[in-house]
């Protein structure tokens, strides 16, 4: 019985470690830039185009800069729209009794809480200027023990998802996220605790990312102790009430590559599997300063009007492009349209549908060109256009011959890095086609 609760308290060192919940030391931004290293908005076309790190930490969990360090990070860097989504979890019990308990480092714990965490975003929110400030959370909602006594294997500890738009912190206290696990074994349990998370966010007016979905852990601690969970890309076609997955910079390769799953949740939206299409972004998932950037993978939001309800409303509509990578920094998507006509009506529709009675004409350009290895116009998953040029027009006879209801997507691939986690890339949101 004594090893028996010795492993236990290793397994929350092993938790809190491989986690990374518990608080690194703080560094304090010191420098304050006269001029932002990137343009935060543009202004055009009847829209203001504001640049978006939507996954970030501070030092209520594992993030080295206090809130209001972070929000003088981001206007050094070019920030317009911050969230902040510190890791939920604060504590983790274990057995049935749950009796023995470990601190994470996390919101949801006696030193923090909800109410403390809300109370301090939202008076930063109101009090900055020029910057919109979004609070939310970065869950695990389900882990799980598959070990043997006196092994134990922790999975899932890396199936993250952030969540925005719920101002009520009753809704977070009651979501169905997991707060203990059992020493006995459990099995698998497949999508249901996920899409019963995911549910339950959105059904209370929530919007829920998938976070980093090709990201993967697998560490040891003394041989007792194993945390694994393999990159949960299965989960981001299967949950069909989440809102979107972060693309860039970790869903490159697997999930939203052409035909990828990405790809397969629109073409089930398409079906009419799904209620609503899947939207993608970029998300920095932001630790650490100064070595990291809150812009290395953002997300440009498409509004009109610069103001927190406009940000929700772009989300929900699919008004957002993913950019990584310096070489997109300074530029932004200036014209992605799907028309029947010489003219596109509308520049922009990001997001939207185009019901069309004749051959759809599909046109992409940046506000500036940047040199590319490659320029993908993706329909159903599947390329039908590449090239090197950040402007195209393409007429898609073969569409409009089929009739068939299709999504069209923009990727463009930069010069520069292209290795995991490190990419130079940039992803529209989908176009949706009917017809007359």
């Amino acid at each position: 019985m004594k090893l028996k609760k010795i492993l236990v308290w290793v397994l929350f060192l092993s938790l809190s470690l491989g986690c990374g919940y518990i608080n690194e030391k703080p560094f304090t931004v010191l420098e304050k830039r006269p001029s932002p290293e990137h343009p935060p908005t543009w202004n055009y076309d009847g829209w203001v185009i504001a640049r978006g790190s939507v996954h970030n930490h501070t030092t209520y969990s594992d993030g080295n800069l206090s809130p209001e360090d972070l929000i003088q990070n981001a206007r050094n860097q070019g920030i317009a729209v911050l969230a902040i989504t510190d890791h939920r979890e604060g504590r983790m019990c274990v057995g049935k009794r749950q009796k023995i308990c470990g601190n994470m480092g996390g919101v949801d714990s006696r030193k923090v809480g909800y109410e403390k965490y809300f109370a301090h975003i939202t008076r930063l929110a109101k009090e900055t200027e020029g910057l919109i400030i979004l609070a939310g959370f970065e869950v695990a909602p389900h882990m799980w023990n598959e070990g043997y006594f006196p092994y134990l294997s922790i999975h899932a500890s890396h199936w993250h998802f952030t969540t925005y738009g719920i101002d009520d912190i009753k809704v977070y206290e009651q979501m169905p996220a997991r707060s203990m696990m059992l020493m006995k074994p459990e099995p698998e349990p497949s999508v249901q605790p996920f899409q019963d998370f995911v549910n339950y966010l959105t059904a209370n007016g929530g919007l829920v990312f998938q976070a980093h979905p090709e990201s993967s852990i697998h560490e040891r601690y003394f041989d007792l102790v194993y945390l694994l969970a393999m990159a949960p890309v299965h989960l981001t076609n299967m949950l069909d009430t989440l809102t979107g997955v972060a693309v860039l910079p970790e869903g490159v390769n697997i999930v939203g590559k052409p035909g990828g799953e990405w790809d397969k949740a629109l073409a089930s939206y398409l079906a009419g599997i799904r209620s609503a299409p899947l939207w993608a972004w970029g998300e920095s998932d932001f630790h650490l300063a100064p070595k990291e950037k809150l812009w290395n993978a953002a997300t440009l939001f498409y509004l009109k009007d610069f103001t927190r309800d406009e940000v929700f409303n772009a989300i929900r509509a699919g008004r957002m492009a993913a950019i990584s990578g310096e070489l997109f920094q300074e530029s932004y998507v200036s014209e992605f349209s799907v028309s029947d006509s010489a003219a596109a009506k509308e520049k922009i529709m990001l997001g939207q549908t185009a019901v069309l009675s004749g051959p759809p004409v599909v046109r992409f350009s940046l506000s500036k060109e940047v040199p590319l290895q490659e320029a993908r116009l993706i329909r159903n998953g599947k390329v039908i256009l590449s090239g090197k040029s950040c402007n195209f027009e393409f007429k898609d006879a073969e569409a409009f011959a089929k009739r068939i209801p299709v999504f069209y997507r923009v990727e463009l691939i930069g010069e520069g890095p292209q290795e995991f986690g490190n990419s130079t890339r940039l992803f529209t949101n989908p176009i949706f086609v009917n017809w007359k």
